[in-house]
């Protein structure tokens, strides 16, 4: 692991630090929609975690699956994997998810909801936009389920038991931002400025482009 990638997680108020800080003290982890499984392995740096990772896509499955962290990766869709796991009875400690809900129908998004607290022994971790955003043509790739289906806010975490924070200042990594051009050094500018504002919009979620919602079981 990169210098610069390790910095990611320990920089405070950066994404990777609220995530890491989140998902807290943990042996077992459960990563819904791991893709090819990098960002747990930067996470997981300094910890000695087992991870279960989940994904629809055969590449990430199998990129996923060389790296050290995961000690199983499957391939199949989150909502049937995780009704699997609720039939044997299966517990993590953590259950993750960031940045895939949105790309499941409602109507499976809402079963999710209800799957992962079933499978949680400490929390449950959920990352995504805020509202309906369009998947940026960049982050499309190859793999047909980058696609956005759903949208998701506040309220939404609220009324499943979640505490909300705030992810990426609004008028910046919202679907029209400022941060949204190609242009690097207006780019680079925009990051540093919403990096400035992150601790801000972590404890005032309406002015985030993103959700982070936090389920505590125990």
């Amino acid at each position: 692991m990169k210098f610069i990638d390790k910095l990611k997680t320990l920089t405070p108020f950066s994404y990777m630090w609220f995530l890491k800080r989140n998902i807290g003290e943990a042996k077992t982890i459960l990563d819904l929609g791991c893709e090819d499984g990098r960002l747990l392995e930067l996470l997981s740096f300094g910890e000695k975690w087992q991870v279960t990772g989940v994904d629809i896509y055969k590449e990430n499955v199998e990129k996923a699956s060389r790296r050290n962290i995961f000690v199983k990766v499957i391939k199949g869709d989150v909502v049937e994997v995780s009704k699997k796991f609720v039939k044997l009875r299966k517990k993590f400690d953590v259950v993750f998810c960031s940045q895939v809900i949105e790309h499941i129908e409602r109507k499976k998004g809402e079963q999710l909801f209800d799957l992962v607290d079933k499978l949680a022994r400490k929390r449950i971790v959920i990352g995504t936009p805020k509202g309906f955003m369009n998947q940026p043509h960049v982050f499309l790739g190859n793999n047909p389920h980058m696609h956005h289906k759903s949208g998701w806010t506040i309220e939404d975490f609220k009324n499943h038991g979640y505490k909300v924070y705030g992810i990426g200042f609004w008028p910046i990594w919202k679907e029209e931002g400022l941060a949204r051009i190609d242009n690097k050094l207006l780019f680079l500018t925009m990051t540093i400025l919403g990096y400035i504002f992150s601790p801000i919009v972590y404890y005032f979620p309406t002015l985030g482009a993103g959700i982070l919602g936090i389920k505590q079981k125990v």
